[in-house]
């Protein structure tokens, strides 16, 4: 019994991992000057990604907890303009990963988010400098996956610079005699 379990697992895991080679997915990597504490500390408290993400945001960080944003500053947590992912799994200053769970009223690609997540690598490049890889999974070739994967290709950049402003502001601010 177990050694038909393992088989069946290490078979399940080879069709994973073979798919995730597949070009239905988004890669994009950027440098901060940052460290990876200061980087994994925006990700993974309300102040963090308050600081970068959105004027209301929050979060419970743990497996299945929220992460909660809304991008309009009059608006409220929790209303029909808010974006909800929740938590997936975690490695300590090494990954996290997300998956959207509720959309804005407006979100046009629903669908297709529905079906994918999204996992953040972060990796030490210097004390000062992270390396932060983001791999968006689950796209297929509907349209509407096509759409979502175009718009969201810019949207990770402009998220990045925005953590980049946002650190960079926190080290000057912490820097000053």
């Amino acid at each position: 019994m177990f050694r038909n379990a393992t088989i069946a697992a290490i078979a399940a895991l080879f069709l994973c991992v073979s798919t995730l080679g597949q070009d239905n997915r988004i890669v994009d990597e950027f440098e901060i000057e940052a460290n990876v504490d200061d980087v994994w500390h925006a990700f993974t408290t309300t102040d963090g990604l308050k600081s970068w993400v959105a004027p209301l945001a929050d979060i419970d960080f743990r497996i299945g907890g929220k992460w909660r944003a809304n991008y309009n500053k009059d608006g409220k947590l929790g209303d029909l303009t808010t974006i909800e992912n929740t938590i997936l799994c975690y490695d300590p200053k090494r990954m996290l990963s997300i998956k959207a769970t509720t959309f804005p009223e407006d979100f046009e690609f629903v669908d297709a988010a529905k079906e994918t997540w999204s996992i953040f690598y972060f990796a030490k490049v210097s004390d000062s400098k992270t390396k932060i890889t983001i791999v968006g999974l689950g796209y297929n070739d509907s349209e509407q996956s096509k759409k979502m994967r175009a718009f969201f290709k810019p949207a990770n950049k402009y998220s990045m610079d925005q953590l980049k402003a946002a650190l960079e502001k926190k080290s000057s601010i912490n820097s000053k005699p």
